[in-house]
């Protein structure tokens, strides 16, 4: 079966056919570095984790992009929130400081909460900041070719000189207005137009441009980035199910204006994910970032576990129950693992998978997995095989298959297969050093509530202390410095 994805720009499932012979070429959006990452951020990175690994199984060389957006609102906001915390005084160059400050702390606690789940580094990861001088050249460009026009210091594109706008979200431009904020601004021609630069505002971090002082928008970053990286045209476009639209479609519109080629040859999409059934959100006290997570779960495979038990275009609801049977799911792997390890000691004699012929049970097994993860990386179907595949093994150890028990070749095929196929997964198969997983997680948040102590920033503090208190660890301030414990 060949290789298919579902391709959200043409709504259907499409072979898989690279620009390049042997290459594939993703770019994914990443992360906004404002905030702790939660477990939503997780389910994406690992998505696409997961497609890469597929990739470099069937023998294509991946190049990945992953993005950072380190200027933005949100990010300059945060950085406000901390100077007012901290009561020093803003000016320009204060704030300017302070949110390069915020981007680099949340994206090293990005770095690190990805780590700790094994999720593996892009082959490159460009920052916003780092190319400004290509988006406005870029946007400059743009306006000399007529789609975008310059209204008091800030640029906009026009969506009426792109034909084809609102091809990705399958939706017209009357349509698209329903999803617009009301009001109209009146720097725009039309609602729906957007920002390619934007004006500075008093007291923002800002750029020299031929407009005036400003920063880029949000959605020229990426076409620039992925561009630059990966040429006019790639192989895959990646990200949330929430970005087709306003992101996806703007950079589809600019960056065809800006190029007269299509962009993106495939489109993929993963979707959201929800707790016990409602949307994460902090306002109803259901927002679990990955840190949260790894307290009360230290071993990183459950969470991939529940992850690939479904779909990565289906919608994921997180719960304990979910949790704590994929857990049960990893503690049968590890035993099959562990008892074919015993049975080699005794008999220490090992076959080869080629040994058993095309036509031999792990051979069929393979077979069954490369067509789920063919079809659209359906990874809930693979992960079906793997546990086949331990069913299978069990039955012989227990002398309940027809097949010969006395074979240890075949169990030692079977062990690789279930370990090659869960490593595509992502899964590491080892049993999770809990204790050591707490103390570094605890041992950062400590940290972070001791800087901001001594920053005076007490609110911070409290609030740092009532998550550990949530995860039932208990913070006590000594002479000596904060010490922790379980409750």
């Amino acid at each position: 079966m060949a290789l298919k994805l579902y391709n959200t720009l043409t709504r259907t499932k499409e072979n898989f056919e690279p620009l390049l012979p042997g290459r594939v070429s993703m770019y994914v959006c990443g992360p906004t570095v404002y905030d702790v990452p939660h477990i939503g951020h997780a389910r994406s990175a690992y998505v696409f984790d997961v497609a890469r690994k597929y990739f470099r199984y069937k023998g294509y060389d991946v190049v990945f992009v992953r993005n950072v957006t380190d200027i933005d609102d949100k990010i300059i906001a945060r950085a406000a929130d901390d100077l007012r915390g901290s009561g020093k005084a803003i000016s320009d160059t204060v704030l300017s400081e302070a949110s390069r400050a915020v981007a680099e702390k949340y994206l090293d606690v990005y770095h690190r909460q990805l780590d700790m789940i094994g999720i593996e580094p892009p082959t490159h990861e460009p920052r916003a900041t780092q190319n400004i001088d290509e988006m406005i050249k870029f946007t400059a460009g743009l306006i000399e070719k007529g789609y975008a026009y310059v209204s008091d210091g800030n640029v906009y594109f026009s969506v009426n000189k792109f034909e084809g706008y609102g091809k990705l979200s399958n939706r017209n431009k009357d349509e698209l207005l329903h999803g617009v904020r009301k009001g109209m601004d009146e720097k725009k021609e039309h609602p729906l137009d957007f920002a390619l630069w934007k004006a500075s505002k008093s007291g923002e971090p800002f750029w020299d441009s031929p407009w005036g002082p400003g920063r880029p928008g949000w959605h020229i970053e990426c076409s620039v980035m992925s561009t630059k990286l990966l040429g006019d045209r790639f192989d895959i476009h990646g990200g949330g199910i929430d970005l087709i639209f306003p992101h996806h479609e703007n950079e589809i519109a600019q960056s065809e204006a800006a190029t007269g080629k299509a962009f993106s040859r495939y489109w993929m999409h993963n979707g959201l994910l929800t707790v016990c059934g409602e949307k994460m959100s902090k306002s109803l006290g259901n927002y679990i970032t990955i840190s949260d997570l790894l307290l009360k779960y230290p071993d990183p495979d459950m969470l991939k576990i529940s992850f690939a038990s479904s779909h990565y275009r289906s919608p994921v609801d997180h719960s304990d129950e979910k949790m704590e049977e994929a857990g049960r799911a990893k503690e049968r792997i590890l035993n099959f693992m562990d008892r074919v390890y015993g049975a080699e000691k005794v008999q220490d004699r090992s076959v080869s998978e080629e040994s058993f012929g095309a036509d031999g049970l792990v051979r069929e097994l393979r077979d069954e997995f490369d067509d789920a993860m063919n079809d659209d990386l359906n990874t809930a179907l693979a992960l079906a095989v793997i546990f086949k595949a331990v069913k299978a093994g069990n039955d012989i150890l227990s002398g309940n298959a027809v097949e010969d028990k006395a074979v240890p070749g075949k169990l030692s095929a079977l062990r690789d297969f279930v370990k090659e196929c869960s490593g595509i997964l992502g899964l590491t198969l080892r049993r999770a050093d809990v204790e050591g997983s707490l103390k570094q997680e605890v041992s950062r948040l400590i940290e972070e509530r001791n800087n901001a102590r001594d920053n005076k920033d007490y609110k911070k503090a409290d609030a740092i202390r009532a998550q550990l208190s949530q995860l039932g660890i208990k913070v006590e301030d000594t002479s000596g410095g904060s010490e922790w414990k379980k409750k």
